[in-house]
């Protein structure tokens, strides 16, 4: 819990320092208050009594003497308003300050972690399941939060009830006192058994927490395959088994929680008899009117401490299985913040000028495990105004040209340049902001069609956003819509078919005005007609800014007129040159030619 304090903004630690003053205001108050209720009740219970001389009262070893019982128990009735207000207004304004301080310590661990996730490579994220990554995000920092409120109020409200309680109680009674190494041991033995138990119990439950999760994530977004095979009873079994064994790790949990608390209050309660009675029994050879007052007023002050105690025992245990829970969290959550980048942020003065990539004996393989290289000794350039289309057949490493091209992965030899300067050294932001990479499954985010291409370039025109979906061929069907590009995208664009995603991810990358544009299949859902014309628009529109295009296709016609093309198989390049020259020089993509465009187009 410590280490989330580095997390925390200098604010909010001096506003955590002000939550544990109040709190240390408010268990004194509370504490004294029971001092003055105890004399208050001893001094009634002598109402038989003539009130006619002076009456002495000791607090703590301080004697206060006053005129008579009835001025006693006035003034002692003011002390007890006084300091009910000051507590209760230290409690108030304590649980406000350590309530804010949580829900802004949980808002800025959660920001550091999105903003830590997006530093992350897609390589680095692959040790996260979706599920554990949204897990992480919801319950762990739901919990985080929860752990923090305990820590600054009951972690301290407790040991100090504890700690204050215990010493007025010796102050008050010394004889009675010797109850609490009888009753402290107790209690601690029962909560140290209870942690050894529940504390396991609560990682394994946060473990079922992520397997629901996985259960819910497969069946949304396996919804079609599952209906198609009939598999619905199949996935409700796994589900069902999944929820019940949640539920059972959670009952063996909030069942050992509950019998701690009641074995705590069973001890407390035979305590606060033991002490009743013993005092009940010396009560009855007092024959002295003061002496019986004070034993009166001692023995209702000495069952309120040792209330205190109980309450503070409950709450540092009550904060121990908070924190436990707390506990595994954390540590989940910094499972992903102590994850180092594969691929560290960049900050430099070698920015991206005009484009020109060179891959120089590149070789890469996913996993160092590995002994088979996904490309191995790629070599090619595409300089400014250059067009390089790259053709093979699924799994030959196309699409990890483009991720290496995006810096998304490391090559393991070989160097990758743009405009000469590593890639590595290249300055994160100049990389990505002149680098437009299209997909060929485009992700939109939920808003709207103007809000989604607004993403790309924040500053971009209503001119702009016109221009790039005319260039993408997306203002066709934009234009139908009622509300045109006001109309509304649901989350992953589900609202829309894949011609028009690619077409919309496609005005992005022209609108961001990149360096380098890589289509990474990116118009395989377009029709012949609407693809040529897509990449017409493009050449057309950065013929004078000179930029590099890299395509990477299937489709002998989408890279037809580029001025190289390389022919990819098993992760090397087998061919390259122009479409007119591999034709009649390379076998694989005469092949592709002819089972695509007939042997009469070939």
């Amino acid at each position: 819990m410590f280490r989330l304090y580095k997390y925390l903004s200098k604010k909010h630690r001096w506003i955590s320092a002000g939550s544990f003053l109040l709190t240390c205001i408010q268990v004194v108050s509370f504490l004294l208050i029971s001092l003055f209720v105890g004399q208050i009740v001893g001094l009634i219970s002598q109402s038989a009594f003539p009130d006619d001389k002076n009456v002495s009262i000791d607090i703590l070893r301080i004697t206060f003497t006053y005129a008579s019982r009835k001025e006693a128990i006035k003034y002692l009735s003011i002390f007890f308003t006084i300091f009910l207000i000051i507590g209760t207004i230290g409690s108030l304004l304590a649980a406000i300050l350590a309530s804010y301080v949580s829900i802004a310590g949980a808002r800025e661990i959660r920001n550091y972690l999105w903003n830590h996730l997006s530093k992350l490579s897609q390589k680095d994220l692959e040790v996260f399941t979706h599920a554990k990554i949204i897990t992480r995000f919801t319950i762990d920092i739901t919990r985080i939060q929860n752990g923090l409120i305990s820590f600054l109020r009951s972690m301290v409200i407790g040991p100090f009830y504890l700690i204050f309680g215990l010493v007025f109680a010796l102050l008050t009674n010394l004889n009675l006192s010797i109850i609490f190494a009888v009753l402290i041991p107790l209690l601690s033995i029962t909560m140290i058994i209870a942690g050894a138990i529940i504390g396991p119990l609560f990682k394994k439950e946060q473990k079922m927490y992520d397997k629901i999760n996985t259960e819910s994530q497969e069946n949304i977004l396996g919804a079609k395959v599952i209906k198609s095979y009939n598999l619905e009873k199949i996935q409700l079994e796994k589900f069902e088994q999944a929820n019940k064994n949640w539920g059972k790790i959670s009952l063996k949990a909030w069942f050992s929680y509950n019998t701690t608390f009641n074995f705590i209050s069973l001890f407390t309660n035979l305590a606060t008899v033991f002490v009743v009675y013993i005092s009940g029994i010396n009560a009855k050879s007092i024959t002295d009117e003061l002496l019986f007052r004070q034993t009166i007023a001692n023995v209702t002050t000495f069952t309120n401490y040792v209330m205190f105690i109980t309450i503070g025992v409950l709450m540092v245990s009550f904060t121990i299985f908070t924190l436990a829970r707390s506990k595994v969290s954390i540590k989940r959550v910094f499972e992903i913040i102590d994850k180092k980048p594969n691929i560290p942020f960049i900050q430099s003065d070698k920015k991206v000028t005009n484009g020109e990539i060179v891959f120089d004996h590149v070789s890469f393989r996913y996993f160092e495990s590995s002994d088979k290289n996904v490309l191995d000794d790629i070599s090619f350039s595409v300089k400014p105004g250059e067009i390089l289309g790259i053709i093979g057949p699924t799994g030959s490493g196309k699409s990890t040209i483009a991720r290496l091209i995006n810096h998304d992965f490391k090559s393991i030899s070989g160097n990758i340049t743009i405009d000469n300067n590593k890639i590595e050294e290249i300055d994160s932001v100049s990389l990505h902001k002149n680098i437009s990479l299209i997909y060929q499954n485009p992700t939109l985010l939920s808003g709207t069609i103007k809000s989604n291409l607004l993403l790309a370039n924040p500053e971009a025109s209503d001119e702009d956003i016109l221009k790039a979906s005319h260039n993408a061929c997306a203002y066709s069907f934009i234009s139908k819509f009622k509300n045109q590009f006001e109309h509304e995208v649901e989350q992953k664009g589900v609202n829309l078919s894949g011609g028009q995603k690619q077409r919309i991810s496609i005005a992005q990358g022209i609108i961001r005005d990149p360096k380098i544009l890589v289509l990474d299949d990116s118009t395989s859902a377009l029709d012949y007609k609407t693809e040529a014309a897509v990449l017409e628009n493009i050449k057309n529109e950065f013929a004078e800014k000179k930029i590099s295009l890299v395509i990477i296709t299937q489709k002998i016609s989408s890279i037809a007129h580029a001025d190289n093309i390389l022919v990819l198989e098993h992760g090397k390049i087998i061919g390259s040159g122009k479409h007119d020259e591999l034709i009649n020089s390379n076998k694989l993509y005469r092949e592709i030619a002819i089972s695509q465009m007939g042997e009469n187009h070939a």
